[in-house]
């Protein structure tokens, strides 16, 4: 076994400042690590955010397509069936079918047809006045 030998007097002064230094060292290497891991991280998130944003345009381009897509079949459907509608209106109000349908319900044309003259009906003037008095009775309205 070895003998411990005897430290000098100044020997705790410089234990101490080792004792500083290895935490002034170690609070260096940590600030180093997080510097470093923070310029990582904002590399990273430089390269990320341009193609983040292209697949974010791209998912949105997709849909309006797919939207774009259903807007036009439903479109398409709608023009077939109103084409369907009016070619049933046509068919039903056809002279051919209300001849028909008169036949059918014993009706014929007039023997004598009647022209009556209508009398030019013209509108009255608009009331005046203020509206709400006029229904109370206080203003007179014309």
């Amino acid at each position: 076994m070895i003998a411990p030998q005897a430290l000098p007097a100044h020997a705790p002064r410089e234990r101490i400042r080792a004792a500083g230094a290895t935490k002034r060292r170690t609070a260096r290497a940590r600030r180093r690590n997080t510097v470093a891991f923070g310029r990582t991280l904002a590399i990273v998130a430089l390269a990320a955010v341009p193609v983040l944003v292209y697949v974010m345009l791209t998912a949105r381009l997709t849909a309006t397509s797919y939207a774009l897509a259903q807007a036009n079949q439903t479109k398409a459907a709608l023009l077939e069936e109103s084409q369907r509608l009016d070619d049933r209106i046509a068919r039903l109000a056809s002279p051919e079918r209300l001849a028909a349908v008169a036949a059918q319900l014993h009706m014929h044309d007039p023997h004598l047809y009647a022209v009556v003259a209508v009398p030019d009906a013209r509108l009255p003037a608009p009331p005046r006045g203020i509206a709400f008095f006029g229904i109370a009775g206080i203003w007179p309205t014309r």
